[in-house]
């Protein structure tokens, strides 16, 4: 029995595991990251001298992937500055590569081997959860751990921690139907309760996003979503609603726009946060548009544009920051907007596969777990700085280009039915035809009565 797992799957384990202070981990100037990426594209090329080549087709993530890394590769080679800087820049953009070898691997891989690569990732999120937990209650203790890089230890990244403690739920909502239900439900509701107490409007969101997805894939039944689906999934919501303005994570995002019953503490933390983003974005967008080349191809990697377009001045200067806090304005001043076509192509053909399988219902679990995985972080992406970073863009892109592969699979199959079905050949329609009109067999020594009661037993 085949038992690898998707390749690559080491990777994203570990990240989300440890989240952002873990991808801090270096030896000298290589992250862990970055080495386990490299690890797992070796061993990928080194599988595929050794095994023996498989009949039929397998299907890569598509051509916006490529063109997104050719576009990465295209900036680089035109840096000036300091290639160090450019590099760290670029590597979020280069991750997208890690969709090649997960969309490759799914489709070689046996049900047992897709069965173990979720077994891990449902581990990872589960420490995640308990040092998540942990630190959240216990805050004292987590100041005194030990610095790792530009983090510390166990330091909670809001936005994309909430984020994954969604994604538990939700994955632990879709394995109640497999037994256990008091035992999976505990741990969706366990999980919850650190994301609603983390005070990040995005976070929150993602989280509430992969809960109502989850009810979604979990009652959707016979390849579509049933009435009772749709109204488990409003009750969920008007649940949520319900609950929300009570907990920290809640009274923030109602407070984005003032009206609500917070302390003003709250209620100025949130419009001001909601107020220095907006001020980045528009200048980091003016910044860009000022220049035909910049507003075309960007401005590449290593220029610090945040900085020149003084967007960074309400953010916070001097904390190191080199995002405006949303991944497309990022994308943008990178990488222009040809770059903004590319990724605003992917983005959308990733959505259109989500709702493709969420009107299917009921994928199987690592389908189900990828699906939670893009649309928890393209959410926090919008409002925070996560797939300019590893930790966020390794998981993402291991996960479209399954989702992306699968979906192109499928595709390919079904228009390939079809073309299977031939058409019967003269005899056999002839026999049919004698058959139902009983004027054979008698000559063989068979009574046409028992023909005719035997016609459709005949294929």
């Amino acid at each position: 029995m085949d038992r690898q797992m998707i390749t690559g799957v080491l990777v994203v384990a570990v990240l989300l595991t440890g989240s952002r202070w873990i991808s801090h981990l270096s030896v000298g100037s290589l992250y862990i990251g970055d080495a386990l990426v490299c690890a797992a594209f070796l061993r990928a090329a080194y599988s595929r001298l050794r095994s023996p080549k498989r009949a039929g087709r397998t299907y890569g993530p598509g051509i916006m992937v490529g063109l997104l890394l050719l576009m990465t590769a295209f900036r680089l080679l035109a840096v000036q500055g300091d290639v160090r800087m450019a590099a760290r820049d670029a590597a979020p953009f280069a991750y997208a590569a890690i969709a090649y070898l997960s969309a490759s691997a799914y489709q070689r891989a046996s049900d047992h081997g897709r069965e173990r690569t979720v077994r891990l990732l449902y581990g990872g999120l589960l420490l995640h959860f308990a040092w998540v937990a942990v630190v959240t209650w216990l805050p004292e203790f987590a100041a005194t751990l030990p610095q790792v890089g530009e983090t510390r230890l166990l330091e909670i990244r809001s936005d994309f921690d909430a984020a994954l403690l969604g994604v538990l739920a939700g994955m632990s909502i879709l394995r109640t139907k497999r037994g256990r239900v008091w035992l999976h439900a505990t741990v969706a509701i366990a999980a919850l309760v650190p994301a609603l107490a983390l005070r990040n409007r995005a976070g929150i969101l993602a989280c509430c996003a992969c809960v109502l997805v989850a009810v979604v894939l979990r009652l959707g039944r016979n390849g579509r979503i049933n009435f009772r689906a749709v109204l488990v999934a409003a009750t969920v919501a008007l649940c949520l609603t319900a609950v929300l303005p009570m907990t920290p994570a809640g009274q923030r995002l109602l407070a984005t726009n003032g009206g609500t019953t917070a302390s003003r503490e709250v209620v100025d933390g949130a419009v001001g946060t909601k107020r220095a983003r907006f001020i980045a974005w528009s200048r980091s967008m003016a910044y860009t548009l000022d220049d035909p080349v910049r507003a075309s191809i960007g401005v590449g990697f290593g220029t610090d544009f945040l900085q020149l377009s003084n967007g960074d001045l309400p953010l916070g200067r001097g904390v190191g920051l080199r995002a405006p806090h949303n991944y497309l304005v990022t994308v943008v001043a990178r990488l222009g907007f040809v770059g903004l076509t590319i990724v605003g192509s992917l983005l959308t053909a990733l959505l259109a596969v989500v709702i493709r399988i969420l009107r299917r219902g009921s994928p199987d679990e690592l389908t189900s777990l990828c699906v939670l995985l893009v649309i928890s972080i393209i959410i926090v992406a919008v409002l925070g700085v996560v797939l300019e970073s590893p930790f966020g863009a390794a998981p993402f892109f291991w996960a479209s280009g399954i989702l992306l592969a699968g979906d192109r699979s499928r595709r390919a199959r079904l228009r390939q039915a079809p073309e299977q079905k031939t058409p019967p050949t003269a005899e056999r329609m002839t026999a049919n035809t004698s058959l139902r009109h009983g004027d054979i067999g008698e000559a063989e020594g068979c009574p046409a009565k028992h023909l005719r009661r035997r016609q459709w037993a005949i294929p």
